[in-house]
């Protein structure tokens, strides 16, 4: 795999972001006011690996959603082989045939400068392409 733009991949070092956001946020302390200190500490038991577990995972879903973010502005792809394919082809030629190529260029419609043009590539292919 090869990537369009591989200096994006520099950006992959903002993973650190969610990991110091996700360490600064957990080290706040809230007091809670409790008559009865005993049912206090079996609730913290049972939730307590729980929650680190829920935590650790939002950690990770955040980290992979900035490396996905790096890598799809470094768009990779996988390189074909380098040989033309040979053989017959199917092209299409769209031309468009709105109003708006109606309009002038150079004293010619812009629908005429685009058969022209169309005219230019069905040339370049062989006789053996379909259209």
């Amino acid at each position: 795999m090869q990537f369009l733009y591989p200096t994006f991949l520099i950006a992959a070092l903002a993973i650190a972001i969610p990991v110091i956001i996700h360490l600064f946020y957990f080290r706040r302390f809230k007091k809670v006011y409790f008559t009865n200190v005993k049912f206090l500490k079996e609730v913290k038991e049972e939730t307590s690996a729980r929650q680190k577990l829920r935590n650790l995972l939002v950690l990770l879903m955040r980290c992979l959603a900035v490396l996905a973010l790096v890598f799809a502005f470094a768009q990779p792809f996988i390189p074909q082989g380098t040989e033309v394919k040979q053989g017959d082809n199917a092209i299409s030629i769209f031309v468009d045939n709105s109003f708006s190529m109606q309009s002038l260029s150079e004293d010619v419609p812009l629908v005429e400068k685009a058969k022209q043009r169309a005219r230019e590539i069905v040339n370049a292919y062989r006789e053996e392409d379909r259209f």
